[in-house]
């Protein structure tokens, strides 16, 4: 193995006719070997040492491997023999090549076997891969896919494996790595859209590269087009377009060096439509023109072309050939005259290209002379008012004209518009008057025109007046309700009338019926009832003009209904027995009655006689009795009209045969309370019968009534115990008065009104604040299931109301002396009992528990301790709890209920802070926690032990000490404890810092981190408590 080469070469080159070469190699090895199948020739490792020398003098490094193949042949075979030049083969054979091409490079050297060489390449003229061995073959060298760093100037060398003799280097082939164009397409003209008959030309282009070196692919909707239309020239030329060609075109360059595809353009849309045709349109449209209107003629370009776009021709057909008459849109001929008669036709220009559209179809105007109008009457002269008269105007029907019309003179003239109505080429006058003698023109307007036709002649209209009528009725108003009434219309002057009666707003004549007759110029009417009262007129009516009369002045027929009868009884009805019964007959309108009296049973009118008396309006019947029992009524009568009132309505009179006997109940069928109100109420059977004054009596029925009332019921107010007595009633009606039977006895009986009373159902009286009481009413002397409850807080009734028996509230504290009452409420009669007297609740303070110990909380295994929980001021109902305090956030409970808890024996594990509480109450109440108490247990061979340091017999503050917990094989998890003078229990004070689990150390200590300290473990484990106190340094100490 050849370690190391030293190469030592000078030499000097001089140029004259002839080459002088010196050359002086002086080779030293420090080691030689044999030389095995796979040769290390020393030339490439002198390569490689050439090209350590710095890739800035590539040049140079060549040369001196140039000269190495030199002087290879001169060592091995003593003689200069002529060397090959190697040669790089290109396959496929491009130098430039597109970004992600891939390329193969061979290394030849001409008229030697491929496999008696090995190779080395260049890029740039550094060599690729300097390390690889010589035994590999590297006769290709692939490269892709390309990258721009793949752009370069490659070369390579040759050296034969038998004797390691090198060949020349290569020519250096140049590569070009690009990225790949794309085509660009135009089109030229480039409108959006094409007429047919029209030549398109498409351009290709590739950026940056020369036309001369690509062939050209053209596709229209991705297939391709065919080769004699578009070849493979950059230019694609369609002549005389059609919608065939629409579509979307694209091209491709093929570079004709290495016949690479450029990338497809971007695809250029052709639409191809047909030529727009051209529309010459007329306004108006549709309607005759008449000489003196405007006409406009406007050219449109179909097919959504822009106006703007384009040049117009007008063309008249019709005179002198085809002539040009003008070059805008719109040709507008104002005023229109005879002569501007013909067809129009129009043509569009395009005015970018020329090109030309459609010739229009011709357009047809015709322009006629003013039309004259004629006025024409119906009926003919004379007119009679209230005649409908129709005028028309007009010698030829046109339904886009208007007319006017015109009264007096062509100028001022005015129409009556409240009776004159227009509708197309007619005026009609409604009710014709004298006022509408006149002259009369018409003249017409054309529709959405200024063109008015020539002014008609006048046409005369006389009017004469109708034949009046009158009306009279007979006999004169009022009538009343069954009289005749004859109403006759008469007219002065004309025969042969027929005559037509009106009735009220109806336009239709009264018809024949029975109540209503017809007889020539009268009209009767028998029985005149109120439906009859109307307004009434008449007018004649004949065949020949003037076919009506005047319609006559109203007359208004007033019916009077007769005047009506009313019958009373007194009193009402049903009558008992005995009574004396009064009928009064009333009339209110007119004087002079006599009063008739009947009965249903007797056709015939009522008589005198000894128990009936009539007096003016009145029938009296005395002793009623069941005989009378029928039904009444009256009728006036006098001696002018009216004659007669209407019949009164029926009066039923019902008589029972024997004397009533009231029923007497109350509304309190219990006791009722005093203060409390009582109702009785005398009932009457039957109840229709009315009119009664009842009559209140107290102890017996001989007694005086005590009131007297106009309804049967008589209220007690505040009852009192004297009220308490048998009560009586009775009815009386009448004069003179007629009584009912006495009732029966109702007891009143009175008891004093019970009292409410408040209990607390709790068995103490001391509250605390947030605790929950309950209260309970009860009243004196009744059962519960009478009453419903009302609660009063401080004399306001409480909200929300509730009426239960038991009232709860829960109390907070500074709610002293609230006062609580109630009231009882019959819920049968809705009475209520007296209230209760006001009960008082103060509220203290939520208490604090107290927990007491022994003096000595100092003890040793095997003493007995007993810790005494209380609560201040109170002692009814409460239980206790006693927790064991083992941190901060972790309390054990540890005895329930007792007030005292006790260790005996304590144990070390007993050493710790104590605390208690106190519950009573149902939801429980709680007081608040007692303070921490310490106990201190003192053991002869504790688990774990505190160890001080440095460990002194008094500690002072800011003095540096640290505590730490040591255990006697127990495993870890150990943590001082801290409980300080001020009852406060923690792990490391505050400020401490904690260099271990188990340690603590303080820098500067201070009074306040004063107290008892232990170790305990997570299982509960304690060790002996120590005592800790910081002291404040004397003088002399300081002085020292």
């Amino acid at each position: 193995m050849l370690s190391h080469l030293s190469l030592f070469l000078s030499f000097s080159l001089s140029f004259s006719f002839s080459l002088s070469l010196s050359l002086s190699l002086s080779l030293s090895l420090s080691h030689t070997h044999t030389h095995t199948h796979i040769h290390t020739n020393p030339f490439r490792e002198g390569v490689r040492e050439l090209q350590g020398v710095g890739r800035s003098q590539n040049s140079m490094a060549l040369t001196a491997l140039y000269l190495l193949t030199l002087f290879s042949s001169v060592l091995k075979y003593g003689h200069m023999e002529v060397r090959q030049k190697a040669v790089v083969v290109l396959k496929p054979n491009w130098t430039k090549l597109f970004r992600g091409d891939t390329v193969s490079l061979r290394c030849t050297v001409p008229g030697e076997p491929s496999t008696d060489w090995e190779y080395i390449w260049y890029k740039n003229e550094e060599e690729l891969n300097p390390y690889k061995l010589w035994s590999e073959s590297n006769e290709y060298k692939n490269v892709g896919p390309v990258e721009d760093t793949d752009s370069a100037e490659y070369a390579c060398l040759g050296m034969r494996k038998v004797d390691s003799v090198f060949s020349e280097i290569s020519d250096a082939v140049v590569l070009t790595v690009s990225e790949r164009p794309k085509a660009v397409i135009l089109q030229r003209p480039d409108w959006l859209q094409i007429f047919s008959g029209e030549t398109v030309t498409f351009r290709c282009d590739i950026p940056g590269e020369l036309l001369t070196e690509w062939r050209y692919r053209w596709r229209k909707d991705g297939q391709k087009v065919k080769s004699d239309a578009a070849g493979e020239t950059n230019i694609y030329r369609i002549t005389a377009a059609d919608q065939s060609h629409s579509g979307k075109y694209t091209c491709t360059g093929l570079r004709k060096s290495d016949f690479k595809f450029s990338l497809a353009s971007d695809s250029v849309t052709l639409t191809v439509r047909e030529r727009p045709r051209a529309v010459a349109i007329l306004s108006p449209k549709d309607m005759e023109i008449f000489s003196g209107e405007a006409v406009l003629l406007r050219c449109h370009i179909e097919d959504g072309e822009a106006e703007e776009e384009w040049r117009y021709t007008w063309y008249k057909r019709g005179y002198v050939g085809h002539s040009q008459i003008g070059e805008e849109r719109e040709l507008s001929l104002s005023p229109a005259s005879e002569g501007d008669s013909g067809d129009y036709t129009c043509r569009g220009t395009r005015k970018t290209d020329s090109q030309h559209s459609q010739t229009s179809p011709a357009v047809r105007l015709a322009v006629s002379a003013l039309p004259k109008v004629s006025v024409s009457v119906k009926p003919g002269s004379p007119i009679f008012i209230g005649e409908t008269v129709v005028l028309e105007c007009g010698a030829a029907s046109r339904s886009d004209w208007s007319y006017t019309w015109f009264k007096g003179s062509p100028q001022t003239g005015a129409l009556p518009a409240d009776r004159s109505s227009k509708r197309g080429d007619s005026l009609t006058i409604s009710g014709a008057t004298e006022t509408d003698e006149d002259e009369y023109w018409c003249q017409g307007e054309r529709v959405n025109s200024n063109t008015s036709s020539l002014m008609s002649d006048p046409v005369y209209l006389t009017v004469s007046d109708l034949p009046t009528s009158s009306l009279t009725a007979e006999p004169q108003n009022p009538v009343f309700s069954g009289e005749v009434v004859t109403l006759t219309c008469a007219i002065e002057s004309h025969n042969d009338w027929e005559y037509r009666w009106y009735k009220g707003s109806s336009q239709s004549p009264v018809a024949q019926s029975d109540r209503y007759s017809r007889d020539g110029n009268s009209l009767v009417i028998r029985g005149a009832a109120e439906s009859d009262q109307d307004h009434y007129w008449c007018q004649g009516e004949k065949d020949t003009r003037p076919t009506s009369s005047h319609i006559s002045t109203y007359v208004y027929l007033s019916v009077t209904a007769l005047p009506s009868a009313t019958l009373t009884l007194q009193p009402p009805s049903p009558i008992f027995s005995g009574e004396i019964v009064t009928f009064t007959c009333a009339i209110q309108y007119l004087r002079d009655w006599t009063y008739k009296w009947y009965r249903r049973s007797s056709k015939d009118t009522v008589s005198q006689s000894a128990r009936y008396s009539r007096t003016g309006n009145t029938l009296t019947i005395r002793g009623a009795a069941v005989s009378d029992e029928d039904q009444y009524w009256c009728q006036g009568e006098r001696d002018t009209r009216p004659m007669v009132s209407q019949i009164s309505h029926n009066v039923t009179l019902s008589v029972l045969e024997f004397k009533p006997k009231p029923r007497l109940t109350s509304n309190r069928s219990e006791q009722v309370y005093t203060g409390s109100s009582v109702t009785l109420t005398c009932e009457v059977d039957p109840s229709g019968a009315t009119g009664w004054t009842f009559y209140w009596y107290r102890d017996s029925q001989n007694s005086d009534p005590v009131a007297l009332t106009d309804t049967n019921a008589y209220t007690i107010n505040f009852v009192k115990m004297s009220d308490e007595a048998p009560y009586f009633c009775n009815a009386g009606r009448g004069s003179p008065i007629y009584f009912t039977h006495y009732s029966n006895a109702s007891w009143i009986k009175v008891t004093e009104r019970p009292k409410a009373f408040v209990t607390l159902l709790s068995n103490w009286t001391r509250i605390f604040s947030g605790e929950t009481i309950s209260l309970q009413c009860d009243i004196q002397g009744t059962t519960d299931a009478d009453w419903d409850y009302i609660w009063y807080k401080n004399g306001y009734l409480n909200n929300p109301v509730n009426h239960e028996k038991e009232y709860r509230v829960t109390l907070v504290y500074g709610h002293r002396g609230d006062e609580y009452a109630c009231i009882g409420r019959r819920r049968s009669e809705l009475t209520y009992s007296e209230m209760s007297e006001p009960y008082s609740v103060s509220v203290f303070e939520r208490p604090l528990a107290e927990l007491s110990v022994p003096a000595q909380i100092w003890m040793h295994e095997g003493d007995s301790v007993t810790l005494r929980c209380e609560v201040t001021g109170s002692t009814e109902g409460w239980r206790f709890h006693w927790y064991r305090v083992d941190s901060a956030v972790k309390q054990t409970l540890v005895y329930s209920n007792g007030d005292s808890y006790t260790l005996v024996p304590v144990a070390v594990r007993h050493t710790g802070l104590y605390m208690c509480r106190a519950e009573r109450g149902e939801p429980p109440y709680y007081t608040k926690n007692s303070k921490l108490q310490p106990v201190w247990v003192m053991g002869l061979s504790p688990p774990a032990s505190v160890i001080v340091r440095p460990n002194r017999t008094q500690h002072f503050i800011y003095k540096s000490l640290s505590m730490s917990c040591e255990t006697q094989g127990i495993p870890a998890g150990w943590r001082l404890r801290w409980f300080t003078d001020r009852g406060e229990l923690t792990e490391c004070p505050a400020g401490w810092r904690s260099v271990v689990g188990s340690t603590c150390t303080i820098v500067h200590p201070h009074t306040s981190d004063s107290g008892v300290y232990w170790c305990q473990s997570e299982a509960g484990l304690r060790s002996n408590p120590i005592n800790v106190t910081f002291h404040v340094y004397c003088i002399a100490q300081i002085l020292r």
